[in-house]
């Protein structure tokens, strides 16, 4: 009898030692897993975030071009607004005009209203101009004229007729650089008269 209870016990720890070790195993395939999902929701959040990121630098980059895009275009508008330009004729011609500011009264284009055709005077805002200027002389008359800035002479063109070569047309150009209410206007520098169309004008300034 007491052998076959010391048998019975020993039976017994064997198997509660066999299903600790079955539950140790378990536990342990849980605790690896429990630590496997750990790593995973880990990647996971560090995906979230990155891709988070990412929409956010998307956002931010298109949301600074479309800022980009309207005030390039808002520049552009606000410069056209600024935009000077004109040209201006002479629309009788004169055998006899000898001196002062050469007056062209027909206004073809006056973008910002820089020039007075009541003076002949461009008066001009900040910036980079080009003035052209443009006279036929009249017969076999010579005639200089030239580009003046605040007074100064700048450039000149001359229109050099002869008995064989009646007519002539004298042209110059010049880009000049204006400071806010500088003026610059075409004058007389030598000979006498000049010629042009009344329709069409021949003798311009721009």
């Amino acid at each position: 009898m007491y052998l076959s209870s010391t048998k019975q016990i020993v039976q017994t720890l064997s198997a509660n030692e066999e299903y600790d070790k079955n539950l140790t195993s378990r536990l342990n395939e849980a605790a690896e897993k429990l630590e496997n999902l750990e790593v995973q929701m880990r990647y996971t959040s560090l995906s979230l975030l990155d891709i988070q990121s990412l929409t956010e630098g998307l956002n931010g980059s298109f949301v600074k071009h479309i800022e980009e895009k309207i005030n390039g275009v808002y520049e552009k508008l606000t410069n056209s607004s600024k935009r000077v330009a004109f040209t201006a004729g002479v629309t009788s011609a004169s055998y006899s005009w000898s001196s002062g500011t050469l007056m062209y009264y027909k206004v073809i284009n006056n973008v910002g209203g820089g020039y007075n055709p009541n003076t002949g005077i461009f008066t001009a805002p900040v910036g980079d101009y080009v003035f052209y200027v443009s006279i036929q002389g009249y017969d076999t008359n010579n005639i200089y004229i030239d580009i003046v800035l605040n007074g100064s002479s700048k450039v000149r063109a001359v229109a050099y007729s002869n008995s064989r070569d009646q007519y002539d047309v004298g042209t110059n150009f010049v880009t000049l650089r204006l400071r806010k209410g500088d003026t610059v206007w075409v004058r007389h520098y030598r000979g006498t008269g000049y010629w042009t169309d009344s329709d069409a004008p021949r003798t311009t300034f721009s």
